[in-house]
């Protein structure tokens, strides 16, 4: 049973934080540089620890690190003056891996964005409301309703669910896997960050994701 969960959770909580690489920028305005932290909800009581309760995004200039808690953990480091894809790191059992990323994997569709007449005041900003219809990397359409602010700016980025949302998001909903997982801004912090707070660590397994679930099987089954 925790070995399914365990490999479940893998699945669950990508849509949750891919989401976070891509806000997009409003133009003639400075770049956000600081600290956004968020808390993730779960309807489902037996997935909250492996999904996580919190979630932390430092930002600077074309850079973004993202960190989600949980039994397994997950970091992703982006930098949106490139052309690379984000580096996700997951800390799972004990064990650490580089996901690999899949040269041969075609380019994400636009997602579909319906923008609403909805309205509500997050720790001061205030936030419009859209439904996003985005593809998750099983193909299946995902939809989620998002509370965003146009007066947190980031670089223009070039992938991800969120990508052609005009605003930053401060608190976003969706059902994956028959769990919805809930996320809402608790903080704001903008700071002046160092460069090595972008610096991406050493000493994790570069694998495919099909290679990661499983290890991480193995490792669930001989009581790791």
């Amino acid at each position: 049973m925790k070995k399914l969960v365990v490999i479940a959770s893998l699945a669950s909580i990508g849509f949750a934080v891919s989401a976070f690489v891509a806000p997009r920028a409003t133009p003639g305005n400075d770049n956000f540089e600081g600290v956004v932290t968020y808390s993730i909800s779960v309807d489902n009581p037996q997935m909250a620890a492996f999904v996580g309760s919190s979630m932390t995004q430092y930002v600077k200039g074309s850079k973004t690190k993202t960190l989600q808690d949980g039994m397994i953990s997950k970091t992703i480091f982006s930098d949106r003056s490139t052309t690379d894809e984000p580096i996700v790191l997951l800390d799972a059992m004990g064990n650490k891996y580089q996901v690999k990323n899949d040269p041969t994997k075609k380019a994400d569709k636009d997602p579909m964005i319906k923008y609403m007449d909805d309205t509500k005041t997050i720790l001061g900003y205030t936030c419009h409301k859209a439904e996003i219809t985005a593809t998750d990397a099983q193909g299946q359409a995902i939809t989620s309703e998002v509370y965003y602010t146009e007066d947190i700016v980031t670089p223009i980025a070039k992938s991800g669910p969120f990508k052609l949302l005009k605003g930053f998001p401060l608190e976003y909903s969706m059902s994956q896997q028959g769990v919805k997982v809930s996320i809402t801004a608790t903080k704001v912090d903008k700071q002046s960050l160092k460069d090595d707070t972008f610096t991406v660590p050493s000493g994790y397994k570069l694998m495919t994701m099909e290679e990661i679930r499983a290890d991480i099987q193995k490792n669930a089954s001989s009581g790791q």
